[in-house]
């Protein structure tokens, strides 16, 4: 793999066990400490992303003029000082200022997250560029499962200030790492040296382009925005791991916060271990029908988990076994959300078309917040529960289904 590839990884790895400190037990701090119900719970999170959601398309509209490097430091810089913001608003118990600091920092961060994905396509094509967000997931993951297996015995010991005030120092780390030892992309250097080939398969179109021109290129392609509203539908069930999962399994399945943790942390381990081998099975396969397959397996694990909590049977067990399920299906389902907009990307707009994607797709997500939390807050059937948050993942399976028809094989190819 390309040595600034490596470098990215570790820089992100780095940044993302800060960040799991604390991020995911962000709802159980608003509702254990704050004493926020589980439906504004989910009103807080979805105000807070859709404020964030245009910013993900003007930071890939940003990211093919300005370059990815710069805004990947960017955005590295301001998740340190506004992490360190929301450790001050939390030690005061300020749930005004944590929203605050936390839609300042989230529009910000949405708008350097193409260029994440910009960079690694920028210096790989075809297979190795699915093999590239292979192991940059591996890297998140490695962070992901430290952070999260430490920040629940962080929480217990130093509280949930002392969580983000520490994660906020690890990310500042991560920032002066990249600042150093990352080079530009050869994308970058071309438009330094504003060339017209700024490296073999590379072209500055975009400076040529008015930004109503790229957003209009974006509108106007019907397969990549029915590729985006698809996994859009997939992530209102696919994120119910984000939120309603922990809230979930702590408070109806009686699954402590050390538990919990070990068990996020088998997420992200699962993920080091299993992700490349699971890219290399699959390679050559359409992302289309990867994407299909890891869907359903988030559809399996979770009714698991109602099926557990219904009838009081071995929760512990239960919820080992739904992760297991699930993180493979993330694993599958990594893949062509990761690489398909890319791939997907006329030259020169892999950063419109990455922030265009995550757009949607980021709504999707949105939306998955408040429907957990909606049917957290209604429903007292936990198998019913669920049997209601996998609902979307079915059009988003018979969606992809179709698009895969739509799309050429060597872009759909993993």
């Amino acid at each position: 793999m390309e040595r600034d590839l490596r470098l990215l990884s570790i820089g992100f790895a780095i940044r993302t066990f800060g960040a799991a400190l604390y991020n995911p037990f962000l709802a159980l701090f608003l509702y254990a400490i704050l004493h926020v119900g589980y439906l504004e719970i989910g009103v807080i999170f979805v105000g807070l992303g859709v404020i964030q959601l245009p910013f993900a398309l003007v930071g890939g509209l940003w990211t093919d003029r300005v370059g990815r490097r710069r805004l990947i430091i960017l955005g590295l810089a301001t998740e340190t000082a506004l992490t360190a913001a929301l450790a001050y608003s939390f030690d005061i118990k300020s749930l005004i200022l944590a929203i605050t600091v936390a839609a300042v920092g989230g529009c910000l961060l949405s708008a350097t997250g193409a260029a994440y994905s910009a960079y690694i396509a920028d210096w790989a094509t075809g297979s190795e560029r699915t093999r590239g967000f292979t192991w940059y997931r591996i890297a998140f993951n490695a962070g992901f499962a430290a952070g999260v297996a430490l920040g629940g015995t962080l929480v217990a010991l130093i509280g949930f200030a002392g969580a983000v005030g520490v994660a906020a120092t690890i990310i500042g780390g991560a920032t002066v790492f990249v600042l150093i030892f990352l080079h530009p992309s050869p994308y970058d250097l071309g438009l330094r040296a504003n060339a017209t080939r700024p490296n073999e398969g590379w072209s500055l179109e975009p400076r040529k382009r008015s930004l109503r021109d790229s957003f209009s290129l974006l509108a106007r392609d019907r397969t990549a925005l029915l590729v985006a509203f698809a996994f859009a539908l997939v992530y209102m069930t696919a994120s119910q791991w984000n939120v309603t999962f922990a809230l979930f399994v702590h408070n109806k399945m009686g699954i402590s916060y050390s538990i919990l943790g070990i068990g996020l942390a088998l997420n992200g381990l699962v993920v080091v271990f299993g992700q490349s081998f699971t890219t290399e099975r699959v390679i050559g396969l359409r992302h289309t029908t990867i994407g299909i397959l890891g869907t359903f397996l988030y559809v399996v694990a979770f009714l698991l988990l109602g099926i557990s909590a219904l009838w009081v049977l071995l929760p512990i067990g239960f919820f080992f076994l739904a992760v297991l399920i699930l993180t493979f299906g993330e694993n599958l389902g990594s893949i062509p959300v990761s690489t398909l907009p890319s791939n997907l990307a006329p030259p020169g707009e892999v950063g419109a078309y990455n922030g265009g994607f995550n757009t949607v797709v980021s709504a999707g997500a949105l939306a998955a917040v408040f429907l957990g939390g909606w049917v957290l807050s209604a429903v007292a059937n936990p198998l019913f529960e669920w049997m209601l948050l996998v609902v979307p993942a079915i059009p988003g399976m018979i969606l992809l289904r179709y698009t895969s028809r739509r799309i050429p094989i060597k872009q759909d190819r993993a």
